[in-house]
């Protein structure tokens, strides 16, 4: 069995072996700094729809098996979804109403209750009283330890091949049928439907409370259901995300935007109801998605960075980077050129990391060739960047 072992002591497989174990099944996972469960490693938002490679995996966890580990739900890691049972009473009582279930759901012990692995058609997260449904955010995963003390191990561990699906998360005793609890309800799917080619459908959180949602196309609905932020606090920025979203569909694209409103009151309901989104008023996303709608240069899916070097690849060599020897130096002018002018006249943005990744060097090398440019007028500096705020620097190129 791909059980993970007890590794506390330096025993057994090494932590980047367990990380590589999970890797191979399909997992996006993450660092988790030292007796705590927060993510040793920044932007780790960015491992929500790409997995890390070996390489990244190896540098955070080669020699540090005082780390801890954590995947990230949902559709990154092949659908994967976790019932959290934060009260061992509520595990209890759902392992003897499903014990076929209990026996065979990949199951961690946790400092205070269970986690139960399966796959399911499930995005996002819901507060269940006696712990949460996640499709979404990330959960520790063996050996991590608890900030309390206690290692995280399995129960009943991961199988040889794929971990089990569940379907009907209501009748698999995950979700509560009854109005009075969460609404939610599960994808309806045939086995006959799956093999042909009928979509089927999957109501929301929320839809018996908020009708404007009832009538939307497959293709929106599941636009608004993958820009919703993870977790309270990120609605702001994901209001932005659900702009490029809306902007990608192309019928949508040239819309006014008051011609979106449900879209966006949906969206923010949709949120509400998932527990993803605080108490705000709908008042604040709708002015936020007025301020983002005409700002969207790139609809999702466009990947400006990278469309952007691949044009300066190709493109002339100016003047300017012709007294450079190096030809990444030389690239990296020819990009800045090509960020101005799909920034029309307004500044653009520039982080030194996203720098040395398009250039394949590293960030403190880009650093030094951005404030080599300054110096030489090639670029320059509009406003400086913010670490703590994630802000990236803003840049004029001036080699023309």
């Amino acid at each position: 069995m791909d059980r993970t072992p007890n590794h506390s002591n330096r025993q057994g497989p090494s932590l980047l072996e367990v990380a590589l174990q999970y890797d191979r099944r399909g997992w996006s996972v993450i660092p988790i700094k030292p007796s705590t469960e927060k993510p040793a490693c920044r932007h780790w938002k960015k491992y929500q729809t790409e997995p890390p490679d070996g390489a990244t995996l190896r540098r955070w966890f080669r020699g540090r098996n005082d780390r801890g580990l954590a995947v990230i739900m949902g559709h990154v890691s092949g659908g994967l979804v976790c019932r959290d049972f934060d009260v061992m009473d509520a595990y209890r009582q759902w392992e003897r109403s499903h014990p076929e279930l209990a026996e065979k759901l990949p199951t961690v012990a946790t400092a205070r209750g269970r986690h139960v692995y399966f796959l399911a058609d499930h995005r996002g997260i819901i507060d269940l009283g006696d712990g949460e449904l996640r499709g979404a955010g990330y959960c520790v995963l063996p050996p991590s330890r608890h900030p309390n003390g206690p290692e995280y191990r399995w129960l009943v561990p991961l199988p040889e091949g794929p971990v089990p699906r569940v379907d009907d998360l209501a009748a698999a005793g995950f979700l509560d049928r009854t109005p009075h609890e969460t609404e939610s309800t599960e994808r309806t799917k045939s086995t006959e439907e799956s093999r042909g080619e009928q979509k089927s459908t999957e109501a929301i959180v929320g839809v018996g409370r908020f009708a404007s949602l009832h009538d939307l196309d497959q293709d929106v609905l599941e636009t608004i259901r993958e820009s919703l932020p993870a977790g309270p606090g990120r609605r702001n920025r994901q209001v932005f995300e659900l702009a490029r979203a809306l902007k990608s569909i192309p019928r949508l694209a040239d819309a006014a935007a008051d011609d979106l409103e449900p879209y966006v009151r949906g969206w923010h309901q949709w949120g509400v109801e998932a527990g993803v989104i605080g108490t705000e008023p709908f008042e604040e996303t709708w002015i936020d998605f007025l301020q983002a709608w005409p700002k969207v240069r790139f609809p999702k899916g466009a990947e400006p960075m990278v469309a952007i070097l691949q044009r300066a690849k190709h493109a002339a060599l100016p003047r300017a980077a012709e007294r450079y020897d190096h030809d990444g130096l030389r690239l990296l002018i020819v990009l800045c050129r090509e960020l101005q002018r799909a920034s029309g006249d307004a500044p653009f943005f520039l982080a030194s990391r996203t720098a040395g990744r398009l250039l394949e060097v590293g960030h403190l090398t880009a650093w030094r060739w951005l404030y080599l440019l300054q110096h030489d007028g090639v670029i320059e500096e509009v406003e400086k960047g913010d670490r703590a705020k994630r802000r990236a620097s803003r840049y004029r190129y001036r080699g023309d």
